[in-house]
């Protein structure tokens, strides 16, 4: 079993009927997550409205998407790329993440009226990224168009060289500061998601509620994946918990895709407990389960069995 960054997606956030956000995939964030967004929600509830707070987190969610879902798609690249720098072997090529992308949207959530001070540590988070940014993302730019002019050829790699020890150190410090940010807007999503709960069953939506605290169960499972060895006792016990929130949702075209989706992803889980299965493999299936849910009609739970 291997140590690596979990790429994970978030459900969306409804409020009011409306979904306001996309999927989006985030590092996994680990520690007392959970208590702290307990904490939250009453909180939440009485004071400024889940609307607001969701709307002022969604520039972040948005941000963060877009790098997360370029990195995953193409860390079969990246990596193997940065592995080579920090080796010292010479490439004719490389491959570096969209900063410039995050740096522009970053930016764009940082000026955005409506997220600006709701979330301070997301904000101060967000700046300190961008920090590192203003220095990594010309870097990067200038490190592909070295290679992609194969300038390499005409130097012995002496550029390769000079900028690649200007690069690690930003990548380094780039990495710890990402990885504070996507915890915190991940720990704020959890919140609201907590939130949009409570606000199902106060509403009378027992099937809307039971959705909704499924799709936070089978994040928590994943998120046993961050805690080296996986507790097999406390994982088998939150399948059982998840299996028995699954049976008790009415049978829609959306929902019956999810369920099996689940039940994929939690034969994975135990192949990857098991030793058969790499991690990265969890995570895709669980990013399909959130993708899956993304698509569920949640106003159409609780009007009976379809």
């Amino acid at each position: 079993m291997s140590h690596h960054p979990m790429r994970r997606t978030l459900s969306v956030l409804v409020i009011g009927g409306l979904l306001l956000a996309p999927a989006a995939l985030m590092t996994g964030c680990s520690g007392n997550t959970a208590e702290k967004a307990g904490s939250a929600v009453s909180s939440m509830l009485s004071g400024d409205s889940v609307e607001s707070k969701t709307a002022a987190l969604m520039p972040y969610v948005e941000a963060t998407n877009r790098y997360n879902d370029s990195y995953v798609t193409f860390a079969f690249s990246y990596e193997p790329s940065l592995q080579r720098m920090r080796d010292g072997v010479q490439s004719d090529n490389i491959s570096v993440p969209d900063f410039d992308g995050l740096k522009t949207a970053l930016e764009a959530a940082r000026a955005n009226k409506a997220a600006d001070g709701v979330y301070k540590d997301v904000d101060e988070a967000a700046d300190g990224v961008i920090a590192v940014l203003k220095d990594l993302a010309p870097l990067a730019q200038k490190m592909d168009d070295y290679y992609s002019a194969k300038t390499y050829m005409n130097d012995g790699h002496k550029g390769a060289a000079e900028m690649t020890a200007q690069y690690l150190p930003l990548y380094d410090k780039f990495d710890a500061a990402y990885q504070k940010l996507d915890a915190a807007v991940a720990l704020h999503h959890k919140e609201l998601r907590a939130a949009q709960l409570e606000e199902m069953r106060k509403n009378g939506r027992p099937n809307a509620a039971n959705f909704i605290e499924l799709t936070m169960k089978v994040r928590d499972l994943v998120d046993m994946l961050d805690k080296e060895p996986v507790d097999q006792a406390a994982a088998e016990a939150k399948i059982a918990e998840i299996t028995n929130l699954a049976g008790q949702l009415p049978d829609t075209s959306d929902t019956k895709s999810y369920k099996r989706e689940v039940n994929t992803f939690i034969g994975t889980f135990r192949s990857y407990l098991a030793g058969k299965e790499d991690g990265n493999e969890v995570i895709d299936d669980f990013n399909d389960t959130v993708n899956t849910s993304n698509r569920v009609d949640m106003d159409e739970l609780d009007g009976g069995k379809k």
